[in-house]
């Protein structure tokens, strides 16, 4: 698949081959999964803080099942349906992301079919390719979400299921690099102003709604995430917060990006389905 050749989208996938590089949090591939203990998740009574997809009724019957990881390249989500014997696709902008869910193939011997692409393209698809679309957070690299839902609409048959990742908009700044957002010795501070739009980098190295260079980054707000996904046709059936701050006691230092989960609903993730008939 060809991807569009503007600043922006090179951009972006120059920071997720970095990343790829440099071992991210999101780029390490799972390769201490089995099938059993996957199951065993997916039939328990809570949700699994830190397990790569939510949530776990997803998994209930993934066997066959033709799913596509969208913009979820790294290993992680797509060893988990691997595993469980799905028909796993993966689209990523990175190649070094990709790399990884290419490893993870090899390492548990499932077949996954690996595409290079935007996620605003889903062009080298047919009508109605598969059941489930899982879209980890990723969408926030998307400037417009209704291009991206329509796509994801088109790709699954009806009554398949798309579960898609947000940044909750309201808490965002929190994790902002720079300025006053953030740790604050007490408690998480959010100091910019509630917009919408591309995230920015000041030339101070702060990152802001107002002020310099996009970031590669949006800032998505509810009435778009939510009312996009109508608009698009898809009927919502759930709503669930990351399951990270369920978490005994708080990982990381204070100020560090995990430790910010245990008392910020920084993410949430829809989960919604293609109506059976037009």
């Amino acid at each position: 698949m060809e991807i569009r050749d503007t600043g922006l989208t090179n951009k972006v996938e120059s920071y997720w081959d970095t990343e790829a590089e440099s071992g991210g949090i999101y780029t390490v591939p799972c390769l201490e999964l089995t099938r059993e203990s996957i199951e065993s998740y997916a039939h328990g009574s809570v949700e699994e803080p830190g397990f790569p997809v939510f949530p776990r009724s997803l998994l209930l019957d993934a066997e066959d099942k033709r799913v596509l990881c969208l913009a979820s390249g790294g290993g992680q989500q797509s060893a988990v349906f691997g595993l469980l014997g799905a028909q796993v696709t993966v689209l990523d902008i990175s190649e070094g992301q990709l790399r990884g869910d290419k490893l993870a193939a090899e390492h548990y011997g499932y077949d996954v079919r690996l595409v290079k692409g935007d996620m605003c393209d889903l062009s080298a698809f047919k009508d109605g390719e598969f059941d489930l679309v899982y879209q980890p957070i990723s969408i926030c690299f998307a400037p417009d979400v209704r291009v991206v839902y329509e796509e994801v609409h088109r790709v699954l048959k009806p009554g398949g299921i798309y579960a898609v990742s947000h940044v909750n908009p309201s808490t965002f700044p929190v994790s902002f690099v720079g300025g006053q957002n953030g740790w604050d010795g007490i408690g998480y501070r959010i100091a910019e102003v509630y917009a919408g739009g591309p995230v920015r980098m000041s030339p101070e190295g702060c990152e802001n709604m107002r002020i310099g260079e996009p970031t590669g980054e949006h800032r998505h707000l509810l009435r778009t995430i939510f009312g996009r996904l109508l608009d698009v046709g898809f009927i919502i059936r759930e709503v669930v917060e990351d399951p990270r701050h369920l978490r005994e006691e708080p990982v990381g230092a204070p100020g560090s990006y995990e430790h910010s989960l245990s008392f910020v609903a920084e993410y949430f993730k829809i989960v919604c389905s293609k109506p059976e008939q037009a």
